[in-house]
């Protein structure tokens, strides 16, 4: 125990250390780093009071070992609190696509989800999902359990994603290679936890989904489920070719049964590999939207939305050619916020060479360009209002994430400078 406390304490010193602010011309971005420590993979969500969290993955100056961490956001201050180092976690492995998390159960259970990888010869990108919970604020942890009810070490597991449920409880869903043998590509697992404890045996929604692309779970005020990946399609007008595609499915009984896989738009894009890039969806007045990054056709991220129990989505919108790895969220008075990365060159143009070097277990070197800024599109109903310049483009910035907070937005991405991963963060004000 000894260890954990002064390892707490290590790292309230380097996060205090690593807050200091530099400036662009319109945010006053601070940096969660210092004294040489690599952070990686942020996420952000809210605990069961409604604070923002953000999560991230940070490597231990003493052991080398990464682990997951949290912190609770104060929106009076500008700050967050003391770190919470998940200790069960050491040994994680995570990349921006496919970050580790945590979800907050109504009753106040932290559940902590993570990546572990298998050393397997055969496979060098088998992983595990694994799961920890804590009653008591994050100072005890249980023992890691499989998320997955397969626990074979010859498959890679990866890209998931939870969300806290109407009922209180926290769902999930990830990527999962158990039938690689017979079908391309992997299938789509969920599962959720029981009261009082964690979660229950996974079930399987949907097969032939693209390895290694950030999947995106929401639930709505009604309770509905929503589901959104790339999926790996063989459509009737193009014989024998595949095409890798958004697709939606949604619950509307708590997950025991799914809709049918429904493609969001008909991209159409042809290619054999995986572009590393999901989808993110909201849920507004105006029905459910979804945006997302596609090459079928021009190049770029695209935006659609449908009532909310709707079977079709809109003809898609162009936002912009030069985004990626978008993420949306509602605002208060019902606009979209959509968060990005916008490259000056085109490094970020997705080859299938270059996809070739992606783990399907989310366990990969991000490799990114330079001189990538962070963007933030409103959009009202169907067409972008304001294009906010959130970072000037000095480093390479991406991979951002958004969450609300009072009287604005919180957002936090990764930031590469020489050679090493940070995570800043910055407060936007409301819109």
């Amino acid at each position: 125990m000894r260890r954990i406390f002064q390892l707490s304490a290590l790292y309230l010193l380097i996060f205090m250390m690593g807050s200091c602010r530099s400036s662009t011309e319109k945010y006053d971005v601070q940096n969660i780093s210092g004294l040489g420590l690599e952070e990686t993979a942020p996420f952000l969500t809210t605990d069961h009071l409604g604070n923002a969290v953000l999560a991230w993955t940070s490597k231990d100056p003493a052991d080398s070992l990464n682990r997951l961490m949290y912190a609770i956001y104060d929106s009076d201050t500008d700050k967050f609190s003391e770190p919470v180092v998940i200790s069960v976690s050491a040994g994680t492995k995570s990349s921006s696509e496919s970050m580790n998390k945590v979800a907050f159960k109504s009753d106040g259970t932290v559940m902590a989800v993570f990546a572990r990888r298998f050393n397997n010869e055969k496979n060098p990108f088998a992983g595990a999902i694994c799961y920890s919970m804590s009653r008591d604020k994050g100072l005890n942890w249980s023992p890691a359990q499989y998320l997955h009810s397969d626990t074979a070490h010859a498959y890679g597991r990866g890209y998931f994603d939870v969300s806290t449920l109407k009922n209180g409880e926290v769902g999930a869903i990830w990527l999962d290679g158990r039938y690689k043998k017979t079908l391309k590509g992997s299938a789509i697992f969920y599962s959720a936890t029981q009261k009082g404890a964690g979660f229950k045996r996974d079930t399987c929604v949907n097969k032939n989904t693209c390895e290694c692309c950030r999947t995106d779970l929401l639930t709505d005020m009604q309770g509905n489920i929503h589901l959104a990946y790339r999926s790996i399609l063989f459509p009737e007008t193009l014989t024998n070719k595949q095409v890798r595609d958004i697709v939606y499915t949604g619950s509307n009984d708590n997950g025991k049964t799914f809709t049918s896989e429904k493609v969001i738009s008909k991209d159409n894009w042809s290619i054999d590999g995986c572009p590393h890039t999901g989808p993110s969806l909201a849920v507004a007045k105006n029905g459910l939207n979804a945006v997302w990054y596609t090459a079928g056709g021009t190049p770029g991220l695209y935006y659609s939305r449908t009532s909310v129990n709707g079977t079709d989505f809109n003809e898609r919108k162009l936002l912009t050619t030069s985004g990626r790895h978008p993420q949306m969220i509602v605002l208060p008075d019902g606009k979209l916020a959509v968060i990005y990365e916008e490259a000056s060159d085109d490094s970020h143009k997705h080859t299938e060479k270059a996809n070739e070097k992606h783990s399907p277990s989310g366990m990969d070197h991000h490799e990114e360009a330079t001189g990538t800024k962070i963007i933030l599109r409103v959009i009202n109903g169907e067409k972008a209002e304001r294009t906010l310049t959130i970072t000037e483009g000095k480093y390479s910035d991406h991979h951002a994430v958004l969450v609300p907070v009072k009287d604005g937005l919180l957002a936090a991405w990764v930031r590469e400078k020489e050679g090493r991963p940070g995570i800043c963060f910055t407060r936007i004000k409301a819109l």
